[in-house]
């Protein structure tokens, strides 16, 4: 009987035993997602570090002070697919930032050479064609300058009848002479008038030149390098005004840079005969003049044209000699008509102080 109860209580250990048994095996496999995830988690870090190298092939990859790709981890590559990839990658960053940095540079040079390089001239087509361009600079690019207009030795001789005519009392014909020359002279300008222009400022100062080789008796150059001198010798030229007809003649001086003479209307550099017709018949009003027969004519014309290196003025001068005849003009009401009262001048004009 002993035996028997020793046998079955060897029987039931052994049953709970297995009973155990098939329990913590079930714990054990409970447990198996726990320690796969953190053997996921290891895994994960190991290709970040192994392809680390790898990652200054992206076009924002981090650049050094001198622009070049970092090649700290492209020198690297792990493995061998990547490392080609990783130095096309590479050479075609360095193409990149070669060409920016040309084209950079070719930008910095246009930007900083002066517009249309550094001129020639070695005739006198190519002088005439300097000296127009230069004024185009200034006109199309509205420069700024500074302006003189001088008018000096305006002489007067009236028809000596003219003057017995106007017959104020107490005044000779001497003094009526020299008074009548004082109204013309200032209506036409006689004296230093200044003005000046801005920069990017329309005005009517000056003219484009539009001078060819028929307008001119020589043309003569000198220079070079930094600077060149064009003097232009412009031929004579002359313009008549009668009443009620239009204006006729040819001065080849208008087609040149001289424009108004000062910040003022009815003033011009060159005053042709349609002009001075307009001047008289308002500056005589006082005593009844009224102009039929107005000319003028030009002559000793000269321009005279510093530029620098890339064919900008730095200075333009004119000078010529004007005489005014004033053919015929009637005097009270168009009773009495006179004829032959001649004037002179000189006149200069100078652009400077030039700013591009």
């Amino acid at each position: 009987m002993k035996r028997f109860l020793a046998i079955t209580c060897a029987i039931l250990l052994l049953a709970a035993l297995a009973s155990g048994c098939k329990k913590e095996s079930a714990l054990v496999l409970a447990t198996e997602p726990e320690e796969t995830s953190e053997n996921l988690w290891t895994f994960a870090t190991l290709p970040e570090t192994e392809t680390e190298p790898v990652e200054p092939t992206d076009e924002e990859s981090p650049q050094d002070e001198s622009g070049a790709a970092s090649t700290t981890k492209t020198n690297i590559p792990v493995l061998s697919g990547n490392a080609s990839a990783t130095t096309r990658t590479t050479t075609a960053a360095s193409t990149t930032s070669t060409t920016k940095s040309s084209s950079s540079s070719s930008s910095a040079t246009t930007t900083t050479r002066p517009a249309g390089g550094a001129i020639s001239i070695s005739s006198k087509e190519e002088a005439l064609r300097a000296f127009n361009s230069a004024v185009q600079q200034v006109t199309g690019g509205k420069a700024g300058f500074a302006k003189s207009h001088l008018i000096t030795s305006q002489d007067w001789a009236f028809d000596q009848g003219f003057l017995e005519s106007v017959n104020i009392p107490f005044v000779g014909a001497e003094m009526i002479s020299q008074q009548l020359s004082g109204v013309l002279n200032t209506a036409l300008g006689k004296g230093l008038r200044t003005s000046t222009a801005g920069k990017g400022s329309a005005n009517s100062l000056i003219s484009a030149s539009a001078f060819t080789m028929a307008d001119m008796k020589d043309v003569t150059w000198s220079g070079g390098g930094q600077q060149w001198t064009v003097t232009l010798s412009v031929k004579d030229g002359e313009t008549r005004q009668k009443k009620g007809g239009s204006l006729t003649g040819s001065s080849p001086i208008d087609k040149g840079p001289l424009s108004l003479a000062a910040n003022s209307p009815g003033l011009y550099d060159h005053m042709n005969a349609g002009h001075v017709f307009s001047l008289v018949k308002t500056s005589f009003s006082f005593v009844n003049v009224e102009p039929i027969d107005i000319s003028e004519s030009t002559s000793q014309v000269v321009f005279t044209a510093k530029l620098d290196a890339q064919g900008r003025l730095t200075e333009l001068k004119a000078t010529f000699r004007q005489t005014i005849n004033l053919n015929e003009i009637k005097v009270l009401n168009g009773l009495q008509s006179y004829k032959d009262n001649k004037g002179s001048s000189s006149v200069t004009v100078t652009y400077d102080s030039f700013v591009y």
